[in-house]
């Protein structure tokens, strides 16, 4: 399988197109594991997403001596398992990287980070740090609590996509396995050779493509919480633009600087978190925080303001001690919070929250949402402000 992949080089002055000649590696010499393996560690890019590269030819299995080719970490924290082949994929190289991400199902995160250090030669300390900045997450909750598999090759044999197209949608995740096709050009005129890289599963979808008549860009269940849940799906872009409108009202010197990349998973809701890259504040420590549940009605939902404190997570970062915890919460109090704002707490958490309700499918809803969030900021993020400077003066 090629995908008919096709470029042009173009001449400026005569405004005339050359078509370039596609050829096989092989040809030109290059061979998987020196050249096109080397490709991908240099530039994970190559294969369309942000990738941290965590080890090749990796040899660390207890019952096997099979190696991956390259073996990485996604955005979202998923081990990727990458296979290469040269020109032609072969009748099943999906089994042998459906064999190599099972034997990463069970990995620890305490795993994942020596495999890193011994690839990057470099401390565990290091790597976890590494691994929590390639996550912009203040922990590794999310790494490996999925397995992903990337094949990469010239040529696709029908019996690989065909198995790759059923697998996806069999898993409910289009991405579960993804095919890149990388198709090299020759130039010969310069004698240059160029790469291009094309995702051919999941086949792109018109989805975003077209438009519809209706409220929402006709994304009449925004309140759906099961299914396969992707970081650009329809809720994470829904919160997103009620967080865009809350803090473009915001000054410089109020303003968030963090928040999440997608909506995240909560069982029966989906949240998404919003806070400084400054202590006390985190992601999980202290955020402010959408959470949306449906309701029994398909086009009602709950969507849920918070400023939200982990204590566990703030005194073991000695940012607050359970005493500083207290004195924010009397301050809160004594505060002007909005109307409506109620209190929960328990050994774990402390928690300011404001619901508002209504239809997914009205802008009211997401003003309402993103008015509350701005006067929930514009109200706390002073009193914590107070409270750290009381704290550091003692």
């Amino acid at each position: 399988m090629t995908g008919n992949v096709r470029l042009f080089k173009i001449e400026k002055e005569t405004c005339r197109s050359e078509a370039m000649s596609e050829v096989d590696f092989a040809k030109l010499g290059f061979q998987e594991r020196r050249d096109i393996q080397e490709w991908v560690v240099a530039n994970p890019g190559i294969l369309g997403e942000d990738l941290l590269v965590i080890g090749k030819e990796f040899s660390g299995f207890d019952k096997t001596n099979e190696r991956p080719d390259v073996l990485a970490v996604d955005r979202d924290g998923n081990v990727v398992v990458i296979e290469l082949k040269r020109d032609d994929t072969g009748v099943d190289v999906h089994w042998q990287a459906i064999k190599y991400a099972s034997y990463f199902h069970h990995a620890k995160v305490e795993d994942i980070i020596r495999m890193l250090a011994d690839y990057s030669q470099i401390t565990e300390s290091a790597a976890d740090d590494k691994l929590k900045q390639h996550l912009n997450a203040d922990d590794l909750t999310l790494l490996n609590q999925a397995q992903r598999i990337i094949l990469v090759s010239h040529r696709f044999a029908p019996e690989v996509t065909s198995a790759v197209l059923w697998l996806n949608e069999k898993a409910l995740q289009e991405d579960l396995i993804t095919c890149i096709q990388l198709t090299p050009f020759w130039d010969r005129d310069t004698g240059s050779m160029y790469i291009q890289a094309s995702t051919i599963i999941p086949v792109p979808g018109s989805e975003d493509l077209t438009i519809r008549i209706g409220p929402n860009n006709g994304n009449s269940r925004i309140a759906t919480v099961g299914g396969p849940v992707k970081k650009e799906d329809v809720i994470t872009r829904f919160m997103r633009a009620i967080v865009s409108n809350a803090l473009d009202r915001l000054g410089p010197n109020i303003r968030p600087d963090k928040q999440s990349r997608w909506a995240g998973v909560g069982g029966d809701h989906r949240y998404y978190h919003v806070w400084y890259s400054r202590p006390p504040w985190s992601n999980w420590g202290m955020s402010y925080q959408l959470m949306l549940f449906p309701t029994d009605e398909s086009s009602k939902l709950d969507i849920i303001v918070a400023f939200k404190c982990q204590k566990d997570i703030l005194s073991k970062g000695e940012e607050f001690t359970g005493d500083d915890i207290a004195r924010l919460k009397i301050s809160l109090e004594r505060s002007e919070l909005i109307v409506g704002t109620r209190i929960r707490e328990d050994d774990r958490w402390l928690q300011f929250e404001v619901t508002r309700s209504g239809n997914s499918q009205d802008i009211e809803l997401s003003e309402s949402v993103s008015s509350t969030l701005f006067d929930m900021i514009m109200a706390v993020t002073p009193v914590v402000k107070e409270v750290e400077t009381a704290r550091n003066e003692q």
